[in-house]
C-alpha cells in the first residue's frame, strides 16, 4: 500500500502536537459560553451564544474526527485510542457546561426570536436551527435535567463502544480452508470473499465459522444490545415521547407511517422475492437453498475475477458521468490519493464510511479486496464523501445533512454504476450476471435492511413493555423474521439466529429503514437524471446541507417521500428485473 492509498491526516493537524493545543481551548469556550447562562432573555447574549457554540461545535468536530480517524487506522493502538477517548470527554464535557442552551432558548416568549433575527441580520442563517428548537419545546427538559443526560451520554452509549472494540479487536473470528486448500483467518473482508465462493463448502464453512464466533459470546453481546435499547428506553421516557420510534423520528420531522408503511410494503412485495429465491435454488442446483448461498453470483464472468483499486477508479468515473463535469472533477480530487484509506490492515475498523471535517475535505475508509462489490462500494462511500463536499459549502450551523437523506447520494452512485455497465454490453450472460448483482444490492439494501428495521422495532417494542431482553429472545425474533423474509424456498441454519449479533447499526437505532428509503428515492432521482440529462436539481440537493426537513429537501429534487409512490415504484422495479434475470437464465 502506498501513501496515496492511505490517509493523509495532516490535513486536519500537521501533527498530534496541533490536536493536542486545540483540545486544550476548549475548556475556555466553554467557560465564555457558561458564564452566558440565565442571560438569553438579552438579544446581545443570545447572539454571543449562539456564534460561541458554533465556534466550539467546529472545533470539537476537528477533535474528534481526526482523532476517531486515527483511532479507526489501529484500533489496537493505546495512543489513537487515548486521544479517542479524550477528544469525547471533551465533548461530553463541553455538551454538559452548554446543557442551558436549549431549556433557555425555548423558554424564550414568543415574537423573541423574530426581533432577534430582525436586529441581527447576520444570524439569519440559524432561522431554520431556531425554528427546529421550537419545534421540540415539548420534549426539552429543565436546565439541570438536559446536564444530567449530557452527564449520562458517555455511560448510555458505552455499549456501541464496547461492542466496536469486541468485533473488531478482541473476538476470535475463527480460522476455515479455502478453496486451494490453504487455512485463512476470517475478517470481514475474507467473509465477504468467502460468502462468494463457488465452493459450497467454503461458503457453508465461512458461515459456520463466522456465526458461531458470535454465538460464543452471544451472552454478552445480547447484554450490550439489551443495555443499548434500555438508553433508547430511558432517553425517550424522560423526554416524554411516547415510543423510541417516535423519538428516532422526530429529529428529522418524519411520521411514524413513514416506517410502518416500508414494513408493510415489503411485506407485501414478499411473494416476489420468494420467487426469486426459488430461482436461485433452481439456478444452483441445489435441494434446499441456504443463507450462504444467497450472495454467490448465479452467472460465472470475468466480473468474477480480481478488480485492482485503480480498476475500480476507473470503472467509478466512468459511469458517473450522468452526474456533469463538475462532479467528476471533484471525485477525481476525492480519489487522488490522501482522501481514502483502502486497504484492510490489522486493528483497522471493518467495513466502508466516509466522514469529513469542515473546512478541510471528507476522507473514506475502505477494506478494499478486489471483488465487483468493492467496486460498488467504492462508488458508494464516494457518493457519501461528495455529498458532504457539496455540503460543507452551507454555514457550519447548516452544513450537516439529515441522516434521513444520508443513503441516497451514495445509492445514485451504484445505480449508475450498475445501469452504466448492464447498457454496454450486448452479452447476455454478462447481462444476468449484472442483473444478478443489481437485484442481490436490492435485496441487501431494502429487502434486508427493512427486515433489521422490523427487528429494531420488535425488541424495542418489547422493552417498551418492560419485558426481558435476553439473548435467547433475540434469537428467536430474528430466527422467525428471516423465515419470513426468506421463505419456503431457504433452510434456516440455527447458527444463523445469531446474525443479529453482528450488526453495528443496532447500536443506532432506527437507522437501518434509511437504506431502504434512500434506495427508493435514489432509483427515483437516476430515472430523472437518465431521462433529462439535467443535474441542477440533484446537485443543488446535494448542496441544501441541514437547511431544511429532508422531506422538504427531498420534494425540491423531485421525490415525494411523504407518499408509499417512490418505494412501491422500487419495488415494483426489484420485481421486473427479477423477470428479465429469469428469462435470462432460460
Amino acid at each position: 500500500m502506498t501513501d496515496m492509498e492511505k490517509w493523509d491526516l495532516t490535513d486536519i493537524y500537521p501533527d498530534d502536537a496541533a490536536f493536542e493545543t486545540d483540545l486544550n481551548r476548549v475548556p475556555a469556550l466553554s467557560r465564555q459560553l457558561s458564564d452566558l447562562q440565565g442571560k438569553l432573555n438579552d438579544s446581545a447574549c443570545l447572539r454571543d451564544v449562539l456564534l460561541l457554540d458554533m465556534q466550539l461545535s467546529e472545533l470539537l468536530e476537528k477533535l474528534c474526527g481526526y482523532a476517531h480517524m486515527r483511532y479507526d487506522l489501529n484500533h489496537t493502538d493505546p495512543t489513537a485510542q487515548a486521544m479517542r477517548d479524550r477528544a469525547l470527554t471533551a465533548c461530553y464535557s463541553a455538551g454538559e457546561t452548554t446543557a442551558f442552551l436549549i431549556p433557555e432558548i425555548t423558554a424564550l416568549p414568543e415574537g423573541a426570536i423574530d426581533n432577534l433575527l430582525k436586529t441581527y441580520p447576520e444570524l439569519q442563517d440559524f432561522q431554520h436551527l431556531l425554528n427546529d428548537l421550537a419545534r421540540h419545546k415539548p420534549h426539552v427538559l429543565q436546565a439541570r435535567e438536559e446536564q444530567l443526560l449530557t452527564m449520562a451520554a458517555p455511560a448510555l452509549s458505552s455499549m456501541e463502544s464496547a461492542f466496536s472494540l469486541l468485533e473488531s479487536a478482541d473476538l476470535d473470528k475463527g480460522c476455515i480452508v479455502d478453496e486451494h486448500g490453504e487455512t485463512v483467518k476470517l475478517t470481514d473482508g475474507v467473509f465477504a470473499k468467502c460468502r462468494e465462493s463457488r465452493d459450497r463448502r467454503v461458503r457453508a464453512d465461512a458461515f459456520k465459522t463466522f456465526h458461531q464466533a458470535f454465538a460464543g459470546v452471544g451472552n454478552t453481546i445480547a447484554t450490550l444490545y439489551a443495555g443499548q435499547i434500555r438508553a433508547d428506553v430511558l432517553q425517550t421516557k424522560a423526554r416524554n415521547y411516547h415510543s423510541c420510534l417516535q423519538r428516532a423520528l422526530f429529529s428529522d420531522n418524519l411520521p411514524e407511517s413513514l416506517y410502518t408503511g416500508l414494513i408493510d410494503a415489503v411485506h407485501a412485495a414478499l411473494p416476489a422475492h420468494h420467487r426469486y429465491l426459488e430461482m436461485r435454488r433452481r439456478a444452483l442446483g441445489v435441494d434446499k437453498l441456504h443463507l450462504y448461498d444467497n450472495y454467490v453470483p448465479l452467472v460465472d464472468t470475468a466480473d468474477d475475477t480480481s478488480y485492482t483499486y485503480e480498476d475500480a477508479k476507473i470503472l467509478v468515473k466512468r459511469y458517473l458521468q450522468p452526474l456533469g463535469d463538475t462532479y467528476l472533477a471533484d471525485l477525481d480530487r476525492l480519489l487522488k490519493g490522501g482522501w481514502v484509506d483502502v486497504y484492510e490492515q490489522p486493528g483497522k475498523a471493518t467495513g466502508a464510511y466516509a466522514t469529513g471535517v469542515y473546512g478541510v475535505h471528507p476522507y473514506m475508509l475502505l477494506n478494499f479486496m478486489g471483488k465487483l462489490n468493492d467496486v460498488f462500494t467504492l462508488a458508494h462511500e464516494a457518493g457519501h464523501c461528495l455529498h458532504t463536499y457539496y455540503s460543507d459549502t452551507q454555514p457550519f450551523v447548516n452544513k450537516d445533512y439529515p441522516i434521513f437523506l444520508a443513503e441516497i447520494a451514495s445509492t445514485v452512485n451504484e445505480n449508475l454504476l450498475l445501469r452504466g455497465m448492464l447498457k454496454e454490453t450486448d452479452d447476455p450472460k454478462r447481462k444476468a450476471y449484472l442483473l444478478n448483482h443489481f437485484i442481490d444490492e436490492f435485496r441487501g439494501t431494502v429487502i434486508r435492511q427493512t427486515m433489521f428495521a422490523e427487528f429494531e422495532w420488535k425488541v424495542h417494542s418489547l422493552a417498551e413493555e418492560g419485558r426481558p431482553l435476553t439473548a435467547e429472545t433475540f434469537c428467536q425474533i430474528y430466527h422467525d423474521l428471516l423465515v419470513t423474509y426468506f421463505g419456503p424456498a431457504v433452510e434456516i441454519d440455527p447458527y444463523m439466529d445469531w446474525e443479529w449479533a453482528r450488526i453495528p447499526h443496532f447500536y443506532r437505532a432506527f437507522y437501518v429503514f434509511k437504506y431502504a428509503t434512500g434506495f427508493a428515492a435514489a432509483a427515483s432521482i437516476v430515472k430523472t437524471l437518465l431521462s433529462t440529462g439535467n443535474t441542477d436539481l440533484y446537485l443543488s440537493f446535494l448542496h441544501a446541507g441541514g437547511s431544511d426537513y429532508p422531506l422538504n429537501t427531498l420534494k425540491k429534487a423531485g421525490v415525494d417521500l411523504s407518499t408509499p409512490a417512490p418505494v412501491l415504484a422500487a419495488l415494483e422495479e426489484f420485481e421486473s428485473m427479477t423477470d428479465q434475470l429469469e428469462q435470462l437464465l432460460n
